[in-house]
C-alpha cells in the first residue's frame, strides 16, 4: 500500500469498525439528495442528523424486515468535490447499486462510483457513467463492464496489487477519491444530514432450477426443471 491509499483507513476504524460487518458507499456527481432518492424509487422516510442517528434508524429498520433483503434503507448526504457537488449515499446493511438496476437511471448525465463490503468480507468496486456500467471489480485482475481497463492506470497510481486475488478498503477508498474529487472522511459521516429511503429489491426471475446430485454410490441425478409462472408468459 503507498500514500495515497495508507491515510484513508479511517474507513475501517470508523464508530469501532461499525462498518465493516456491511456497507455500500455510493458517491454520485450533479443531484441532490431527493433527486438521488427520486432516481432510484425510494420511498422517502424522512431526514436524520448524523451518523448515529441514521444508524439507529437502520437498526429499526433492520428488526421490523420479516426476511432481510427485500428492502434496502439508504441515507443521502451532500459532500463537495474539488469541481462539482456531489451526494453520498450510505447503506449500512444494504446492497441497492448491486441487487437492483436502478444505477442505470440514477447516473443517466452524470457519473457514479461505488464500494461494497458483505458480511463474508466480499468487496466490489463499480464505476458508472450515463447510465453505463464501466467497470467493476472485486480483484483487480478480475475486471468486467463495457471499459474493465481504463482504470488500470488509475489502479495502479493508488496502490493496487494485481498480483492479489482480493483489494484493500483503503484501495477502494483512494480510487473513489481519484475519481471524483471528493475526499470523503470520518467527519463527512458522522456530521452529515441523511435524507432516508426505502427501496424495494425486485424479486429474482428463475426461468428453471438446476438439481445436481450425487449419491453415496456416485450415481448423479441432473435435471432442469422450469420454473411454472416462467411457463405462462
Amino acid at each position: 500500500m503507498n500514500a495515497e491509499s495508507s491515510n484513508r483507513s479511517w474507513l475501517r476504524d470508523f464508530h469501532g469498525g461499525y462498518l465493516l460487518e456491511r456497507y455500500t458507499l455510493t458517491l454520485v456527481r450533479g443531484l441532490s439528495p431527493q433527486e438521488f432518492l427520486d432516481r432510484i424509487g425510494a420511498d422517502p422516510t424522512g431526514d436524520y442528523g448524523g451518523f448515529e442517528a441514521f444508524a439507529a434508524r437502520d437498526r429499526e429498520f433492520q428488526e421490523d424486515q420479516t426476511d432481510w433483503g427485500d428492502f434496502m434503507f439508504v441515507g443521502v448526504t451532500r459532500v463537495q468535490g474539488k469541481d462539482a457537488d456531489w451526494v453520498l449515499a450510505l447503506e449500512i446493511n444494504g446492497g441497492i447499486e448491486i441487487q437492483t438496476d436502478c444505477m442505470k437511471d440514477a447516473t443517466r448525465g452524470t457519473r457514479a462510483v461505488s464500494h461494497f463490503r458483505s458480511p463474508n468480507a466480499m468487496t466490489l468496486f463499480s464505476w458508472w457513467e450515463d447510465g453505463e456500467l464501466r467497470t467493476r471489480f472485486e480483484g483487480a485482475q478480475q475486471r468486467e463492464g463495457t471499459t474493465p481497463d481504463e482504470l488500470v492506470d488509475l489502479m495502479l497510481h493508488v496502490g493496487f496489487d494485481f498480483e492479489r486475488s482480493i483489494c484493500d478498503l483503503e484501495e477502494y477508498v483512494a480510487l473513489a477519491d481519484v475519481l471524483t474529487g471528493v475526499h470523503v472522511t470520518a467527519s463527512m459521516l458522522e456530521n452529515g444530514t441523511y435524507s432516508t429511503g426505502i427501496v424495494e429489491v425486485p424479486a429474482q426471475d428463475w426461468p428453471s432450477v438446476i438439481v445436481d446430485l450425487t449419491d453415496a454410490h456416485g450415481a448423479r441425478t441432473y435435471a432442469e426443471i422450469p420454473h411454472p409462472a416462467h411457463d405462462q408468459r
